[in-house]
């Protein structure tokens, strides 16, 4: 049987290590595979803490310059546009959250209107050079969140080829629509947190938590977890089959990897016992 990608969302607040993560999975994959990582790469912040995976062809980056165009670039980069599924076996979008304001910032500087709402904005002259400055409105919202929808589920459709495909995003804070506090996957606004969990097989939150006097401890939390002070939680999602041996909440320090290994222990281990129990 031919093997058959994962889908992963990985989230958390900038420094907590998504994607040095990331690139542990770069090298698990190599390492079981014998196959390299596509990394497309819009995070501003860059990925220096792949630089020795990238300088050792383990890693190929694909950055969003600024002279790409943000939808076409995206667009490309889900559909795995010059990647060979006989070289690669993971591409990783980092992070899907500056996917979505690359994308909101194309937008408000169009030059037509999108949608009935009237972009605001007007331009600063300074000799012969002019600048525009536009803020965006709720019908850009609506598009980037459309397109942004459109892209994750186009860059699933790799895993059918056998590559797994990793998307990071920063944190959301923010409610349901009952008031209920949430933390979650941000792209642009807020109205896609808690949807964005259903597109993933496996979504996992990670958090760094300072200790005073030592390195802060790093941990990945792999099903929902109750955060703000009890009032709310997090979303997470491993999928994980029943009857098998309980998958830890928290794996500490944070691994995806690690994560990752437990869930196929658990999916052997649920195969036997419903061939036991029903004498297959």
């Amino acid at each position: 049987m031919s093997y058959v990608g994962r889908t992963i969302a990985l989230y958390a607040l900038t420094g907590a290590g998504k994607t040095t993560q990331a690139g542990e999975y770069a090298k698990y994959v190599k390492r079981t595979r014998g196959l390299d990582t596509v990394l497309n790469s819009s995070d501003r912040g860059g990925y220096n803490s792949l630089g020795p995976l990238v300088r050792a062809g383990i890693i190929h980056p694909n950055e969003l310059s600024p002279e790409d165009d943000a939808f076409i670039w995206l667009d490309e980069a889900a559909r795995g546009v010059n990647v060979d599924p006989s070289k690669v076996g993971c591409v990783i979008f980092d992070s899907g959250s500056s996917c979505s304001e690359a994308l909101l910032s194309a937008v408000s500087k169009a030059d037509f209107q999108v949608g009935q709402q009237k972009t605001q904005k007007f331009v600063v002259a300074k000799g012969s050079k002019n600048l525009s400055v536009a803020i965006n409105n709720q019908a850009h919202y609506g598009i980037v969140q459309q397109y942004m929808l459109d892209a994750i589920w186009t860059s699933t459709w790799l895993t059918k080829k056998g590559i797994d495909v990793i998307w990071t995003f920063t944190v959301y804070k923010g409610e349901e629509q009952d008031s209920t506090p949430i933390l979650g996957p941000k792209l642009a606004g807020k109205a896609l947190t808690a949807e964005i969990p259903k597109w993933f097989q496996y979504t996992f939150r990670m958090d760094s938590i300072p200790v005073e006097g030592a390195e802060p401890r790093h941990v990945l939390y792999t099903t929902e977890h109750t955060e703000l002070a009890g009032l709310g939680h997090s979303f997470g999602n491993a999928r994980y089959p029943l009857g098998a041996t309980p998958l830890p909440a928290v794996i500490e320090p944070a691994s995806l990897v690690t994560v990752i290994e437990l869930i196929e222990q658990g999916q052997k281990e649920a195969d036997e016992l419903i061939k036991a129990e029903l004498g297959l």
